[in-house]
């Protein structure tokens, strides 16, 4: 005959699972991080995130009421194409240098209608165009977050990259637009395995405003919280039943 010490094990079978959880999770390490531009100087040619992740260039930075922080807590910088088609290549400068683009902010205010009035964004494999007079099922209006419809003038958009096919584990991103589309860009957010002192989750205004800043509950929340209500409400009934 041999005692069997369930309370024991018990405890240390939860411990060894949060353990490895938590391990699983500082391995990956991976990190959303929100470029919003705040800290950037207008007119500057070149862009380099506070943390030193992400460097842009060639940059032409402006404050304008289009910007989508420029009434949400932010400066009112952003990107801006002005009859000069200047958009940036967006690259990180740390880790192994990759990344995978998750949803961006824009306005198009230019003339002409078409491919003469959108923005391109391209991996160097895929590419997705935004134009005026078209309808996309991955776009949202930046207010309110909802479907965005056909495309209009003057109006801030997300553009919901995650869903897409590829612009995951690049290493650099290529805005582009005709010189009459007049693009504002800005909120640029990213994902990659490293650390950021800008994370998504950490802004409740400007660039994190509506339909940009989700906070995600990670996939291994739900099944340690298991673990753990299970194990209590098992340990209840053997006090129970010892008494």
């Amino acid at each position: 005959m041999f005692n069997v010490n369930l309370k024991g094990m018990l405890a240390a079978a939860t411990v060894a699972i949060a353990t490895s959880i938590v391990a699983g999770s500082a391995g990956a390490a991976t990190v959303t991080q929100l470029v919003h531009f705040d800290d950037a100087k207008n007119g500057a040619k070149d862009y380099t995130t506070s943390d030193g992740n992400f460097f842009f260039a060639p940059t032409n930075f402006q404050s304008s009421t289009l910007c989508a922080d420029s009434t949400n807590g932010g400066n009112g910088s952003c990107l801006i194409e002005n009859n000069q088609s200047i958009l940036p290549k967006m690259t990180r400068l740390t880790g192994d240098n990759s990344f995978s683009l998750d949803s961006f902010y824009f306005l198009l205010t230019g003339k002409g209608t078409g491919a003469s009035n959108a923005i391109t964004v391209s991996d160097g494999t895929n590419t997705q165009t935004y134009q005026l007079g078209t309808s996309y099922s991955s776009i949202s209006n930046y207010v309110g977050g909802t479907a965005a419809g056909t495309l209009v003038k003057n109006t801030g958009y997300v553009a919901d990259i995650k869903s897409l096919t590829g612009f995951k584990n690049i290493t650099s991103i290529q805005f582009s637009a005709a010189s009459t589309a007049q693009v504002r860009l800005d909120c640029v957010v990213a994902s990659f395995d490293g650390s950021t002192t800008e994370p998504l989750s950490g802004f409740t205004q400007g660039c994190g405003g509506p339909g940009v800043s989700v906070v995600p509950v990670p996939a291994s929340l739900p099944l340690l919280l298991t673990v753990l209500v299970g194990g209590g409400a098992f340990m209840r009934r053997r006090a129970r039943k010892a008494t």
